[in-house]
């Protein structure tokens, strides 16, 4: 907890629970805990969904891929939509079983970070949230070289977290 406490600027009150800080806090607006947790799972949806999004492009090419996604997130937010896209419908049956998990568990982890972002963002300073919650490349970054066999090189890691400071150092 240290180290998030020091990554995003909280006194040790914050992270216990919201208002916890008591009259001795001081005197720094600070995130909520709830924020902290929204913003990290934001970052983690994001990452997942990048991730999800280069495993499915294993198994399905990237325009049906795309056009499967499409669908299945309006099916999700309007449930009155039917499978009316013959290039979508071409791209499912076209593809061998695991492209369209992947395509759904693309979709479902990027709609929860979108979700969760929202509700950091409601809670702390776009200014903060913004810029943090891009930090997700590095969720990708990992997850792929574990899980895809995509190469890992210093260069990349370097680049990674260059990214990653950078993007902390502007929210500050």
């Amino acid at each position: 907890m240290g180290l998030l406490r020091g990554y995003l600027d909280l006194p040790e009150a914050a992270l216990r629970s919201p208002g916890a800080a008591g009259a001795d806090a001081p005197a720094v607006k600070s995130m909520e805990l709830s924020t902290v947790i929204f913003l990290l799972l934001a970052i983690l949806g994001w990452g997942l969904g990048a991730f999800f999004d280069k495993a499915c492009l294993k198994h399905m090419d990237p325009s049906g891929a795309f056009y499967v996604r499409t669908l299945f997130m309006i099916f999700l937010f309007i449930p009155l939509v039917l499978w009316k896209y013959d290039q979508t419908k071409q791209a499912l049956l076209g593809s061998d079983k695991l492209g369209p998990i992947f395509v759904i568990s693309s979709a479902v982890v990027s709609m929860a970070g979108v979700f969760f972002y929202l509700k950091a963002l409601s809670g702390g300073e776009a200014m903060k949230i913004v810029p943090l919650s891009s930090t997700y490349p590095f969720v990708t970054f990992v997850l792929a070289a574990l899980f895809l066999g995509e190469s890992f090189t210093m260069n990349k890691l370097f680049g990674t977290l260059l990214l990653s400071g950078g993007i902390y150092f502007i929210s500050k």
